[in-house]
């Protein structure tokens, strides 16, 4: 086991595509035992990102350590699961993970585990050209798995899933991280993901956009927490708390919410509503879409 407590240490990346620039001053530290959900619009740079940690490319300039070490000096401590899965169809599932275990020095038991854990045994003896894309997913995850990685990245899992096979997915890398794994997913099902990480990068124009937990995220955007399901009747006879209203709901920076529900509640005598904090796509549309009206406007 390594030593670092980050799993991925990344310190002024630059990646360049002839003379032009695809990743540019990127610096970001995630920790050990951390899901991390890796966003952005297409052509930001995220592949090029996760190639680089691989170690399937060279950076421009910068610095860049996986697990305490160069990328890809530590392969078998890394699993890899890419968008697109290369399998042979002719091929049981069986014989791919006889192939892949034998190429990466594992022992049967541990196939044995993943098959079970992953629900791959009714399917076991089945040719790949007959599984479902889920079952074909589970078996790219089972391989990625196989040598019992500290560091497993994902590029876009669930594309193609139904929703019960996209849930199962995210079920099972929670597990993971629960366990100590780090998890790094490149996802654009914002709604999915949310749900599950710990941290999030927003890639956008090749440039490290925004980073952090959720709340760590809207603090740095200023994005403003919505109040729903109000009376408004009540709050426009109150003239601090209409300012606030954008239709029929207020929107209020998050350092002044407590002040404003008490307002509502003792001023107003209003205690039904809901409170919306801003989720992941709302987060994507300020860093990547630009989107800025979802800040609480000063006043």
């Amino acid at each position: 086991m390594t030593h670092s407590s980050t799993s991925i240490s990344c310190s002024h990346l630059v990646f360049k595509r002839g003379a032009r620039t695809i990743l540019n001053d990127i610096s970001f530290d995630l920790k050990k035992g951390a899901l991390t959900a890796l966003i952005g619009h297409n052509g930001a740079g995220k592949s090029t990102l996760l190639k680089l940690v691989l170690g399937l490319l060279e950076p421009f300039s910068g610095s860049l350590t996986v697990l305490g070490a160069a990328p890809g000096s530590n392969p078998l401590k890394v699993g890899y699961l890419p968008e697109n899965v290369s399998f042979y169809d002719q091929m049981t599932v069986r014989d791919h993970l006889r192939y892949f275990s034998a190429l990466k020095c594992v022992s049967e038991r541990r196939v044995q585990e993943l098959v079970e854990q992953l629900g791959l045994t009714e399917v076991i003896g089945q040719k790949l050209g007959q599984c479902s894309k889920g079952q074909r997913q589970r078996l790219g995850l089972a391989q990625a798995l196989l040598t019992n990685p500290e560091l497993l990245i994902l590029d876009e899992p669930t594309v193609g899933l139904d929703p019960a096979a996209s849930l199962l997915m995210y079920r099972e890398l929670s597990r993971l991280r629960d366990e100590g794994c780090s998890v790094v997913v490149c996802t654009h099902e914002l709604a999915l993901v949310e749900h599950y990480l710990d941290n999030a990068l927003v890639i956008s124009r090749g440039l490290l956009a925004g980073a952090g937990t959720l709340d760590e995220l809207r603090a740095q955007a200023g994005l403003a927490v919505r109040i729903t399901h109000i009376d408004t009747a009540k709050i426009k006879a109150h003239a601090e708390l209409s300012a606030l209203l954008r239709g029929d709901d207020l929107l209020v920076r998050a350092e002044e919410l407590e002040a404003v529900i008490e307002k509502l509640t003792r001023e107003c005598g209003i205690f039904d509503f809901e409170v919306k904090k801003a989720d992941l796509s709302e987060i994507f549309r300020y860093f990547v879409l630009n989107e800025k009206d979802l800040r609480a406007e000063t006043h």
